[in-house]
C-alpha cells in the first residue's frame, strides 16, 4: 500500500517538476522570477509551513522520535564531515575544489526537496521530523562549513538566527514541547499558506532543469564522486547503521530520505561568496538533482523494506 502512496507522490512529483521546467523553457518564468519565487519560498513560504507543524498534539512517541533523530543528525554530521575530508585526501583533490567538494558532500537539499517530500510521506510528522534535521544542518554549515570555506577562525553562530528558516525550526519546537497552540483559525491559515511549499519547490526545481549542460557534467570526474557519496553511499551506510541500531519506523524513513537528497544549492552561493570554485559548485549541483531522479525512489523503497 505504502509503495503505492509513494508512486503517486513521485507521479505528482515529476507532473510538477515538468510543469515548472515547461514555465522556464517558454519563458513565461525568467531567470529574475525564479530568484524571487526561490526566496519567496525560502524566506516566506518554507518558514510558514514549518510552523504549521507545530499545532500537532503532543506525545511521547513522537518525542522519542524527535530525540532519536536529533542523535542520529548530530552523529551523522560528524561523520560524513570526517569521511569528506580523508576522500579529498585520498583522491588529491586540489585545495580551490577540496572545500566546497566537503560541504557538497554533506549539506543536501534539504529546504526545496526534503521537507516537501517529508511532508508528503508522514505529514505534519515527517515535516518536525525534518525540522530537527534541518537544525542541526544549518548549525553545521553556518558555524564548521563557513568556517571551512572562509578560513575564519571563528565560528558565525549569529548567522543561524538570522536564516528566517531557522528561527521558525526553534519556534516549531518550542510551540510543540508547549501546551499552546494556536487558535484554530490562525493554525488552518497557517497550514493554506504552507500547502503552497510543495507546489513552489518542485516548480522552482523544474525551472533549474533548463539551465543544465549535460557536456560539463560529463566531464568531470569530482561532480560523480560527489553524486556517489551523496545520494549512494551515505544513505546506504545510514540505512545499515540505522538497522543495526533498531531504528525503525517514520523517523528512520525520514532520515533515510533526507540523507539521499541532491547537494544544496546553497553551496553554489556559498562558494561564490567564498570563491571556492563556484562552476564546480553549480555543475554538482544540477548532476547530483538529476540523479536524484533514479537514486532517491530507491532508497526509499529500500529503507521503508528494511527499516518499518
Amino acid at each position: 500500500m505504502i509503495l503505492n502512496s509513494l508512486f503517486m507522490i513521485f507521479a505528482k512529483v515529476v507532473l510538477m517538476v515538468l510543469f515548472g521546467f515547461m514555465l522556464k523553457k517558454t519563458n513565461t518564468i525568467n531567470s529574475e522570477f525564479q530568484k524571487g519565487l526561490s526566496n519567496f519560498l525560502l524566506k516566506a513560504i518554507l518558514p510558514v509551513s514549518i510552523l504549521s507543524s507545530s499545532s500537532n498534539t503532543f506525545s511521547k512517541q513522537l518525542s522519542k522520535g524527535l530525540l532519536s533523530t536529533a542523535a542520529i543528525c548530530l552523529i551523522y554530521y560528524i561523520s560524513t564531515l570526517i569521511l569528506s575530508h580523508i576522500i579529498t585526501k585520498v583522491f588529491k583533490i586540489n585545495s580551490s575544489t577540496r572545500k566546497i567538494f566537503i560541504t557538497m558532500s554533506v549539506f543536501a537539499n534539504v529546504g526545496f526537496i526534503g521537507f516537501p517530500l517529508a511532508e508528503q510521506l508522514y505529514g505534519d510528522n515527517g515535516v518536525l521530523y525534518t525540522v530537527v534535521y534541518n537544525m542541526f544542518y544549518q548549525i553545521f554549515l553556518f558555524t564548521y562549513g563557513i568556517n571551512l570555506l572562509s578560513n575564519d577562525k571563528k565560528f558565525n553562530l549569529i548567522s543561524i538566527f538570522k536564516s528566517p528558516v531557522s528561527l521558525a525550526s526553534f519556534m516549531a519546537i518550542i510551540i510543540y514541547l508547549s501546551p499552546y497552540r494556536f487558535p484554530k483559525f490562525i493554525s488552518e491559515s497557517i497550514s493554506m499558506v504552507g500547502g503552497m511549499m510543495v507546489p513552489l519547490s518542485m516548480i522552482i526545481i523544474g525551472c533549474t532543469l533548463v539551465e543544465m549542460k549535460p557536456i560539463e557534467m560529463l566531464k568531470d570526474k569530482y561532480c560523480y564522486l560527489v553524486s556517489f557519496l551523496r545520494l549512494i553511499l551515505f544513505p546506504l551506510i545510514v540505512i545499515m547503521l540505522l538497522r543495526l541500531s533498531g531504528i525503525r519506523g517514520e523517523v528512520a524513513v525520514v532520515i533515510v530520505i533526507l540523507s539521499s537528497l541532491p547537494s544544496g544549492s546553497l553551496n553554489v552561493i556559498l562558494a561564490e561568496q567564498y570563491n571556492c570554485n563556484p562552476k564546480y559548485a553549480a555543475r554538482t549541483v544540477i548532476e547530483t538533482m538529476t540523479f536524484m531522479i533514479f537514486t532517491l525512489p530507491f532508497m526509499i523503497f529500500i529503507s521503508i523494506k528494511l527499516l518499518t
